[in-house]
């Protein structure tokens, strides 16, 4: 479980940059929009996730935009975090994302194909989770995944997520029918 910090504003929502080893993630604006799709813009990117990120360097500037907006009343109780996963020497491999609720997170991130295999998903989901922990008090982190990802299977087996039964879980954003839940104790 992690400490319970003084409320202060998230350094994502500043525009501090986060930075592990080989990749940094900092908060998304609508000018990064055409990167993010260069990154996501390859084959396989999408199998899993129902389809493509988005189809074009403007509908990815939409999404952000909507990314950067953040919840609408109905999810008012929710904070969004969404960060372009950028390598060492700027190059943008892809986004992350992490919805806090008021005991726990549910986290998300996507890498394009040229940087699968290579560590750079764990090291940007270890990224997240030790942000979370430093910025909230939270007991669970939840993710899903579709069952025949096997890439994403192992890397959140490697992250100490344990599958749960989708009835044990909270509702989740990223569910999709058939999805396995997976979540890990902070």
């Amino acid at each position: 479980m992690g400490v319970q910090l003084p409320p202060r504003a998230p350094r994502f929502w500043l525009g501090v940059p986060v930075v592990h080893s080989e990749v940094s993630l900092t908060a998304v604006k609508t000018g990064d929009a055409a990167d993010v799709f260069a990154a996501l813009d390859h084959p396989g990117v999408g199998d899993f996730i129902g389809g493509p990120v988005a189809d074009s360097p403007e509908s990815m500037r939409l999404l952000i935009e909507r990314w950067v907006a953040g919840p609408t009343l109905k999810d008012a109780q929710e904070l969004w975090f969404n960060y372009i996963v950028r390598l060492s020497d700027g190059t943008a491999i892809g986004h992350a994302q992490a919805t806090v609720h008021s005991s726990w997170a549910e986290v998300a991130w996507v890498l394009g194909t040229p940087w699968w295999g290579k560590g750079l998903g764990f090291e940007t989901a270890t990224l997240l989770l030790h942000e979370l922990v430093a910025q909230f008090s939270l007991p669970t982190v939840w993710a899903t995944v579709h069952p025949d990802n096997v890439r994403s299977l192992r890397l959140l087996e490697r992250l100490r997520f344990q599958e749960v039964a989708v009835t044990a879980a909270p509702v989740l954003g990223s569910y999709d029918p058939g999805d396995l839940v997976y979540s890990r104790s902070l």
